[in-house]
């Protein structure tokens, strides 16, 4: 990040030894108004990313497109491309990880997805993958993310996309602690995005 980049690092103390302390870089993306380039590494807390997502919609700030990824027990890698809607405020003001620890009181509308695809954890090593295709709008990440938390189920690595008025998302899926989803579980959640599909 260049010196014009925002960062900030967490005050607090409290980490255990060995936890590479949290913090977060944004910054404008030239010529593209109303974009920002937002980066968050560090340790995170489960659930961290659907906060965080939640938290921006409540903002009206949606991400765009990026990717997330789990590098060791404790610490994760991030990059986000952010677009404020319109009469949103500046999100360069925005403490990114107050939003990623903090419960929203964002309320979830209905997922509708265009199609969906699954592959088993044997596949990922140990993780069940899940590419998603839906009608993209704000806060439709979050809600997503929301979704896989109440079945516990969290990514360890994801990848954001918006292509026209759709989103491609894709999630490499873990249970609690990092444990392998069962086939039980795996194909709990297949049906479950099945009553997603629009029809």
């Amino acid at each position: 990040m260049n010196s014009l980049a925002t960062m900030r690092r967490s005050t607090t103390d409290t980490l255990h030894a060995g936890f590479q302390e949290p913090g977060f870089a944004i910054e404008p993306i030239p010529g593209h108004p109303g974009a920002y380039r937002l980066e968050m590494s560090g340790f995170l807390a489960p659930g961290w990313s659907g906060r965080l997502a939640a938290g921006l919609s409540d903002h009206r700030v949606g991400i765009v497109r990026g990717s997330a990824e789990k590098i060791n027990a404790s610490s994760w890698r991030s990059g986000f491309e952010l677009k404020s809607a319109p009469f949103a405020g500046n999100p360069e003001g925005i403490d990114f990880l107050r939003l990623a620890t903090a419960e929203s009181n964002h309320k979830a509308a209905r997922i509708e997805l265009l199609s969906f695809t699954m592959e088993p954890t044997t596949y990922h090593n140990g993780s069940l993958f899940v590419e998603i295709k839906g009608m993209d709008r704000l806060g439709f990440l979050g809600d997503l993310l929301d979704y896989f938390s109440m079945r516990c189920l969290f990514p360890v690595k994801m990848t954001i996309d918006t292509q026209g008025a759709t989103a491609v998302d894709r999630f490499w899926l873990r249970g609690l602690g990092g444990s392998v989803p069962s086939v039980a579980i795996s194909n709990a959640m297949k049906r479950n995005l099945e009553q997603l599909l629009a029809r």
